[in-house]
C-alpha cells in the first residue's frame, strides 16, 4: 500500500515552543505570526516592550505570542529571558536568530578621482558602526544560541522520551543576502561583513552541534519590508534590481520558516536558505 503524504501533519508546527529575537517588527515578527497562527507557541524578544506587546497583540491568532523584552548584546538579559521560558516549559524547539541592525550605509557614487572615494569610505562608516553592527549581528547571535542550548537539548530529550514533537530541536539565524553581494549599490561595509560572519557561525553551530542533533540552518532575505528598509532601500531599487519586482510578502518567508520548523524540514541541517525574487542573481556574488 501506498504511503500517503498529510500536507497538514508535513507542515504541521502544532506544539512546537519557538523564540524570535528581535521578533516585534520586520521579518521577525512575519516568522513569528507564521509560527504561532499555524499552532506553535511563540516568545518574540527585543528591547522594546510596548513593540512587542501591541505586535503580539495584534498578530496572535490562539493568544499563544507572548512579549519577553531582552537584549541580545547582553548576556544578564539573555539569561534572564532563558530563565522566564525554563520555568514556564522547561524546553523550546527552535530558535530564531532574528535581531540585527545596520549602520553606515551607503548608496552608490560616481567618483571622478581616488580621493572622492576614500573620502566617502572614511565617513560613511565609523568604528562604532562596525562595533554595533558586529555586537548585534554576530556576537548577539552567538550568546542567544549558547544561552538556550540547554532548554533546545530538553526539547530533544522530550522528544525522544515521549516523542511529541516531530523534529529535532533548530536554531535558524536570519542572515541576509548581502552577505553574499560584491556590489556598490546601495551597502554598508559593517553590516554586509557582520552578516558574511553570521552566516559562516550558523554553518559551524551545525557541526558544533551536531552530537546533541541540535540543527542549524540560515535564511538570507532579500528586500522584505522592515523598519531596516523603510527609507534607505526605494521602490525603484525594488523595480530594478529584484527580477520579481517586489518586496518580499509575509507568504514567502512563512512559508520558508514553516517548512523550517516543520517535519517537511526535519532533515535540513548547515544550509543557507535564500529568499530574496532572485535579487542575487543581479550582481557580483560569492555565492
Amino acid at each position: 500500500m501506498a504511503h500517503i503524504l498529510d500536507p497538514a501533519q508535513l507542515f504541521s508546527v502544532a506544539g512546537t515552543v519557538a523564540v524570535v529575537t528581535g521578533g516585534g517588527t520586520g521579518i521577525g515578527l512575519m516568522m513569528a505570526a507564521a509560527l504561532e497562527n499555524n499552532g506553535a507557541t511563540v516568545y518574540i524578544v527585543g528591547r522594546r516592550l510596548p513593540v512587542l506587546e501591541k505586535a503580539a497583540k495584534e498578530r496572535s491568532r490562539y493568544g499563544r505570542m507572548f512579549a519577553l523584552q531582552g537584549d541580545v548584546t547582553s548576556r544578564e538579559s539573555l539569561l534572564g529571558v532563558v530563565e522566564v521560558i525554563r520555568e514556564r516549559h522547561g524546553y523550546i524547539n527552535l530558535l530564531v536568530n532574528n535581531a540585527g541592525v545596520a549602520h553606515g550605509i551607503m548608496q552608490k557614487y560616481e567618483h571622478q578621482d581616488i580621493r572622492s572615494l576614500q573620502n566617502e569610505l572614511w565617513n560613511a562608516a565609523s568604528p562604532r558602526d562596525f562595533g554595533m553592527s558586529f555586537e548585534a549581528n554576530v556576537t548577539g547571535v552567538y550568546y542567544s544560541t549558547v544561552a538556550f542550548l540547554e532548554l533546545l537539548h530538553n526539547g530533544n530529550v522530550r522528544r525522544a522520551i515521549a516523542e511529541l514533537h516531530p523534529v529535532t530541536s533548530q536554531v535558524i539565524t536570519v542572515s541576509s543576502v548581502a552577505a553574499f553581494r560584491r556590489d556598490d549599490r546601495p551597502y554598508s561595509i559593517p553590516y554586509t561583513l557582520s552578516k558574511v560572519a553570521s552566516t559562516h557561525m550558523g554553518k559551524m553551530f551545525a557541526n558544533i552541534l551536531k552530537d546533541w542533533k541540535i540543527r542549524s540552518n540560515i535564511i538570507a532575505p532579500g528586500i522584505y519590508p522592515s523598519e531596516m528598509t523603510n527609507g534607505v532601500i526605494p521602490d525603484s531599487h525594488v523595480a530594478r534590481d529584484v527580477p520579481l519586482q517586489r518586496a518580499g510578502r509575509l507568504e514567502d518567508i512563512a512559508g520558508l520558516i514553516l517548512f523550517l520548523a516543520s517535519k517537511a524540514g526535519g532533515y535540513v541541517d548547515g544550509t543557507v536558505h535564500i529568499t530574496d525574487g532572485g535579487r542575487l542573481s543581479m550582481f557580483s556574488s560569492t555565492y
